[in-house]
């Protein structure tokens, strides 16, 4: 029989189509189908009762990173397929290949197979992050059927697969050797029980280069994010049938590798400055974690006779929430920053686009402005195109955080119900973006 396959996102069909009803993809492929299996025969097993599985639960592998565990929901499933993709450079190459490292250290064996990096290049990377080890086995291949025998051979808890892209499945076209090899090492840690890690990289707008189908066959899937001018970096996961996805790890990149970040509240704040107009903190919410994140704003005046559109550059922050808050802000509080061209950014290379860093972003704008600093403020709440500060949510263990750092004062939405002082830190309730200019004076 035949089939009509798009190699993009795994459609099939049994007649032709000139465009792939899922993805809208162009290019069907043929292919021809195996024999028709009888139905109901051939069962090798018969279907276990569910308290039966309960004894199958095997204890997780830790990978020697607390953040990394973190996000991964406690370590690593055995038999359990995660990719990490990330842009290139990031360093997804040397955090997997310290995790190996530091598996092996635990007694475990690891194996890292690379199949953009020959021998000599692994040989140097090692030497520079100190990732020697007897437990951790290096293999360069460029076929998945070749890596996925040699880690069968061996029996590692871990293979990491480096990369996906590079890799080629042996009689698989060229649009659907991804998929093919993905499936190859599926089936591999599956069958055996060996947990796969496999990299992946990301096209220029962020997405995962390859069928979209590959990320719904894994079981974990992690993001690699940061600048490569900040030696920050943070892993995000996205999918996880093993855990919680609101869980985010925080690593520094520095000269021997990658490292932790254990207490990574201080990163997006500068310290040691002394109070300037134009900033406000808020406390944002990555995961389950709260980040006080400091935005900066200058409203500068434009020069007399200068015409065409003021300019607004936007760094870090969603370009169309801040135009709203402006907009906002001029509507119902009379700072008028028509005039003026604005610019917002984010410290450290940080990124939030959560409703709760609104009322900062309106503070920064109007501080900027009026030239008033707001030294100890932490600002929390959703302004709204109607002038209102809308509540959010976790606001409780936000004002703890903040109370922690040692902030004095927190703008927080008069609407949000059930919100008590404390410790040392006092709530300023507003109810508009007019009670917020109280604080400046």
């Amino acid at each position: 029989m035949e089939k009509w396959v798009c190699p993009k996102c795994g459609w099939e069909s049994a007649k032709w189509y000139g465009r792939c009803p899922e993805c809208g993809n162009w290019e069907l492929e043929e292919k021809e189908e195996g024999p028709a299996k009888k139905k109901g025969g051939g069962l090798l097993a018969a279907p276990r009762p569910s308290p039966s599985l309960s004894s199958e639960e095997e204890e997780r592998i830790g990978t020697g990173f607390g953040e990394l565990d973190r996000v991964l929901g406690g370590g690593i499933v055995p038999g359990s397929v995660i990719l990490l993709a990330g842009e290139p450079g990031i360093g997804k190459s040397t955090l997997l290949l310290q995790a190996c490292s530091k598996i092996a250290e635990g007694g475990r064996k690891a194996l890292y197979v690379s199949a953009e990096e020959s021998y000599p290049q692994l040989a140097a990377r090692m030497k520079r992050v100190g990732a020697f080890n007897p437990g951790l086995f290096a293999f360069y291949a460029r076929e998945a059927g070749q890596a996925v025998a040699a880690a069968e051979k061996l029996g590692p808890s871990l293979v990491v697969f480096d990369s996906i892209q590079a890799l080629c499945a042996c009689g698989a076209s060229s649009a659907s050797q991804i998929r093919e090899a993905s499936s190859e090492i599926i089936e591999f840690s599956k069958r055996t029980g060996s947990a796969s890690l496999i990299v992946g990289h990301v096209t220029k707008d962020g997405a995962i280069a390859g069928p979209r189908s590959m990320e719904h066959m894994v079981d974990v899937v992690c993001q690699f994010e940061g600048e490569n001018n900040t030696p920050l970096r943070i892993v995000r996961s996205v999918k996880n049938r093993f855990g919680s996805t609101d869980e985010i790890g925080c690593f520094e990149i520095k000269e021997g590798g990658v490292g932790e970040v254990q207490d990574p509240y201080g990163l997006f704040m500068a310290k040691g400055e002394s109070a300037a107009p134009g900033k406000c903190v808020t406390l944002a919410m990555e995961g389950k974690r709260f980040f006080p994140l400091e935005i900066e704003a200058l409203c500068a005046p434009r020069m007399r006779g200068e015409g065409g559109q003021r300019s607004v550059a936007v760094n870090g922050l969603d370009y169309n929430r801040v135009a709203m808050i402006s907009a906002a802000l001029q509507q119902h509080s009379k700072i008028y920053l028509s005039g003026r061209d604005l610019y917002l950014s984010t410290l450290a290379g940080a990124k939030t686009k959560e409703p709760g860093a609104d009322l900062a972003i309106a503070l920064a704008l109007a501080s900027s402005f009026k030239g008033s600093p707001l030294p100890g403020v932490a600002a929390i709440g959703e302004v709204s195109l109607t002038g209102k500060i809308r509540p959010v949510g976790m606001m409780d263990q936000r004002i703890e955080t903040a109370e922690r750092l040692g902030f004095k004062t927190a703008v927080v939405p008069a609407s949000q119900k059930d919100l008590k002082e404390k410790g040392k830190i006092s709530l300023f309730r507003a109810d508009n973006l007019n009670d917020i200019l109280q604080i400046l004076k």
